[in-house]
């Protein structure tokens, strides 16, 4: 996220509160033709991010400590709380889902310590495992630290968590702490923590699920690194022993992370300081400009040579954003490859802005490894969108800090998706453990569920015929085309005699 100025803050609030009726809305033309969004939790304080777990809760976290589950009948409740710092950036900031919770019911969350809990500007954020109990609580007798030592004294925090593909590493991004001051050559930068090695901070790091490292890290045989000073603005001193966890560097302030399960690579919303976001796909052993360059710009991509070990020219973001009334602070985003969504808008990167809300897509590459010049195109608008999800159910939901809940966008007409073959009788909807899954529909501030039949939250009549039949909307393993073809006939009779009364 991006630090903001008193009087900006004082703005953006002011904003934020005229506009809280319509804090969510679609682009005209193509989002708002084929789009609905529906609100899927509410009175969540300031959410920062959440994930689906396989047993149909929903785990969500707030920038405040507090741990709530969404219940697969739609209740909220709280699961525990975390004592955090919540000065300017920092708080609860991440959550992953172990990939063998359905055995182990372990979560990973990213946090800033307080200091009633011996929390330090040196050693300020903490990555740890935790489960949760089948009564919806956490067990802290459970916690166990996975990463330590990182800085944050001030802003920058980043606090991103993804899984690799494989599930059996945790990728973790880390904001450089602040010391703003943009890369205009000749001046020098004001914080040098992104290109320094001994320090975990302006980076990509890189564990095993146990908190151990991986022996394949770049840095894993290296005994000699560029080493940082004390503080942010001291030129690094020489060379130093390196931190080995660290996967990718040169980043200021990493804020989602995103793996890509096809190709197995990491996406990076990195945010600017001065003029330029950026959008990174990153991979080991890179240096990725920060605080020599910001997007394409300032000092010759040759500076990164200088950082010892040298390995090459500052790589280059895939796609980078100029500062403009709706460009501010990136979000990076994720892509949607539901298979019950058009295809003018499947497999598409979504993104965002975490001070104006805007929504972007843009067109990967065949290979998904870079970004189409020139697709770049408006999707709409979430206040304060902080973190992006697709759900069981093959919708893009999109958690809001300013207003504490979670918007689910997905397709007024669903596409029909290609049968499985045939693995005996269809039991409806289920969940990634095989047992049935209600669906809840959304929770109102008192986390009870809400009607949603009467449509969205923009007024939007619901349509008939988009019910979820289980997994991303598609049809489900041994289920027939004509017992399809009924169940749409038998709703849309249903339709049309509401339609007539």
């Amino acid at each position: 996220m991006r630090q903001l100025t008193a009087s900006a803050l004082v703005a953006t609030v002011v904003s934020a509160w005229a506009g809280l009726a319509s804090a969510q809305s679609l682009a005209d033309g193509a989002p708002k033709d084929t789009f609905n969004f529906s609100t899927f939790a509410q009175g969540l304080d300031q959410v920062t991010d959440f994930r689906f777990l396989p047993d149909g809760r929903t785990i969500i976290i707030s920038k405040g400590g507090q741990v709530r589950v969404r219940t697969a009948a739609g209740m909220l409740v709280t699961a525990g709380s975390f004592m955090v710092d919540t000065e300017s950036e920092k708080g609860l900031l991440g959550v992953e889902v172990h990939p063998q919770f359905a055995t182990n019911k372990t979560l990973f969350f990213y946090y800033s310590r307080a200091n009633s809990i011996g929390g330090t500007d040196n050693d300020r954020h903490h990555v740890i495992s935790m489960t949760l109990k089948d009564d919806n609580t956490l067990d802290t007798a459970t916690l166990k630290v996975l990463v330590k030592d990182l800085r944050g004294p001030a802003n920058h925090d980043g606090g991103s968590l993804a899984l690799s593909k494989d599930g059996t590493k945790l990728f973790i991004g880390v904001g450089d702490t602040g010391c703003n001051k943009s890369p205009s050559p000749p001046s020098p930068p004001g914080n040098y923590f992104g290109t320094c090695l001994t320090n975990g901070n302006g980076k990509i790091l890189r564990i095993n699920l146990d908190g151990s490292i991986p022996s394949d890290n770049p840095l894993s045989a290296e005994t000699a690194v560029t080493a940082c000073g004390d503080s942010c603005g001291t030129t690094p001193p020489g060379t130093g022993a390196p931190r080995k966890d660290i996967w990718a560097w040169g980043f200021r302030n990493p804020w989602r992370i995103w793996n890509d399960p096809v190709t197995d690579r990491l996406w990076v919303g990195d945010v600017g300081e001065g003029s330029w976001e950026e959008i990174d796909i990153v991979d080991k052993r890179k240096h990725y400009g920060w605080p020599w360059r910001e997007g394409k710009h300032g000092w010759p991509a040759t500076k990164c040579t200088e950082t010892t070990p040298n390995v090459g020219d500052c790589a280059e973001p895939v796609h980078e954003l100029a500062h403009s009334g709706t460009v501010k602070s990136i979000n990076g985003g994720l892509i949607v490859d539901s298979c019950d969504w058009p295809e003018t808008f499947r497999g598409l990167y979504f993104f965002g802005d975490n001070v104006t809300g805007s929504l972007w897509t843009v067109k990967p590459t065949p290979g998904r490894d870079g970004i189409v010049a020139g697709s770049q195109q408006d999707f709409g608008n979430v206040a304060s969108a902080v973190s992006f999800r697709t759900g069981p159910d093959g919708a893009l939901y999109i958690a809001s800090l300013g207003p504490g809940r979670i918007i689910k966008f997905e397709p007024k007409t669903k596409v029909p998706c290609m049968s499985p073959p045939d693995a005996g009788p269809d039991t409806g909807p289920v969940t990634d453990t095989g047992t049935p899954a209600p669906d809840a529909g959304p929770v109102d501030d008192s986390g009870t569920p809400s009607d949603s039949s009467t449509g969205d939250d923009a007024g939007n009549a619901a349509t008939p015929g988009t019910a979820d039949e289980g997994g991303c909307g598609c049809s489900t393993p041994g289920s027939s085309g004509a017992a399809r073809h009924g169940f749409a006939a038998l709703a849309l009779l249903a339709f049309v005699i509401r339609r007539r009364r």
